[in-house]
Formats: C-alpha cells, structure tokens, sequence
C-alpha cells in the first residue's frame, strides 16, 4: 500500500471517530431537550447547528479525498469547497431565523462551532495517546 492510500485510509478512520463524536453530541443534546423542557430552544439550536457542522465536516472530508485522488492520478482539481460550506451554515442559520419561536439562533451558531471543537478533542486525545503509545 503506497502512501497515498495509507492516507487516504487514515482520512476514513478520522472521519469515523468524528462521526462517533457527533453521534454522543446528538444523543446529549436530544436528552437534554426532553429532560430539561425550559431550555429545549437551545438544544434545538444546537442540534440544528451540530447537524449543519457535521455536513461541513463531511464535506471538508470528501474535498480531503478528493485531494488525494488528484495526487494520486495527477488530475485537475475541482473547488467547491468554501462557497459550499457557507451555504450550509447559512442555511442552518436560515432554518434557526423561520423557527425563531422554537430555535434559539444563537444556538444554532454556536452549535455551528461542534464540528471544530470535536477535531480539536480528537487531536487532544490523539496526541495524548500517542505519547502514551498507543496511537
């Protein structure tokens, strides 16, 4: 396997664990939405925010791919990157602003932010694990 792959599978398995992360961060915030009704507005909003975030996590992931392909063949590459991803977070601020009854907008911007802090967690635990050895 040459480097390129390795990398390429290395991407896949990060984008796993980020997938898990966001997972954890959903079943929290839809827990706290039910159990602690006076403040369902907020976790709406960051549940609409963390979903917006792991669509531009997803898509940061396949534009990563897609890198290695143009590496890899030599092709082109294609950009649709930063126009795309703006477009989600508008569209999720869009969504908080319709239903501003029921979603806190701050919230939703906030929850816009899930996808950094869960890469910086994961770099955190990495690099401690790897100190440790067992990364």
């Amino acid at each position: 396997m040459n480097t390129i792959q390795a990398d390429r599978k290395a991407q896949k398995e990060l984008m796993k664990r980020y997938t898990k992360w966001f997972t954890v961060w959903f079943a929290i915030l839809l827990v706290g939405a039910f159990i602690v009704p006076m403040y369902k507005a907020v976790f709406l909003g960051l549940f609409i925010g963390g979903v917006g975030s792991l669509i531009i996590l997803h898509m940061q992931n396949r534009s990563v791919i897609r890198m290695y392909d143009v590496i890899e063949h030599g092709r082109r590459p294609k950009s649709h990157g930063t126009v795309s991803r703006m477009a989600v977070g508008a569209l999720a601020v869009i969504v908080g602003l319709l239903y501003e009854d029921r979603v806190s907008v701050i919230a939703v911007v906030t929850g816009l932010i899930a996808g950094h802090i869960i890469q910086f967690g994961e770099f955190t635990l990495a690099q401690l694990s790897r100190k440790r050895g067992e990364y």
